[in-house]
Order: C-alpha cells, then structure tokens, then sequence
C-alpha cells in the first residue's frame, strides 16, 4: 500500500492500529501515523454492482424470456462495479497529530 499522506509504501502486516469495523474500517499509517480509510459509498456500489452482474447473468442464462432486461440492467451494473473500483482509493480521514496543530 501507498500513504496518500506520506507517499510512503508499506505493507499491511505492518499496520498496528485500527479503528472500526466493516466497510468504515481504518488504519494508521505506520509511518506518517495518519489515519486512512476508503469512500464506504464507493464500496457499498462496488458490491452492489457485484451482486446485480452475478444475478442478471443467473437471469439471463437460466430465464431467457428475462433476456431483455437482464442483458443491459447486467451491463450497467458492471460498469457501476469497475467505475467504482476505479475511483475508490484510500483517502486521509485524520491527518497526524503534530501536524493538525
């Protein structure tokens, strides 16, 4: 991983602390020590996304008179899952302590 504070690359077995759980997870950076996490409405799409290409594709392949409607509602939920993928990036959330005050 890459600290969009400090530009410094580490490894995830070296983040010791974190705060919260689930999609609105973060971390501390082990350098820097500020604190990081991602957009959790950009996950929340990337998932939902997810799950609307499985289920369109299961609609399509075993319903084909459903074939009108799940080929395109599947292809837009597959560019809302790698649209995204794309824009979700880690983001400060808390910059360190020295340097907030």
């Amino acid at each position: 991983m890459i600290c969009p504070h400090c530009h410094k690359g580490f490894s995830v077995a070296r983040i010791e602390k974190q705060r919260g759980k689930g999609l609105k997870a973060e971390f501390q950076c082990p350098h820097c020590h500020a604190w990081l996490g991602k957009n959790v409405t950009l996950q929340r799409l990337k998932i939902l996304g997810f799950y609307l290409a499985v289920a369109m594709g299961g609609w399509y392949w075993w319903l084909p008179e459903g074939r009108m409607i799940a080929a395109p509602v599947g292809i837009l939920s597959l560019i809302l899952l790698l649209v995204a993928n794309l824009m979700d990036h880690l983001r400060v959330v808390e910059p360190p302590q020295d340097e907030a005050q």
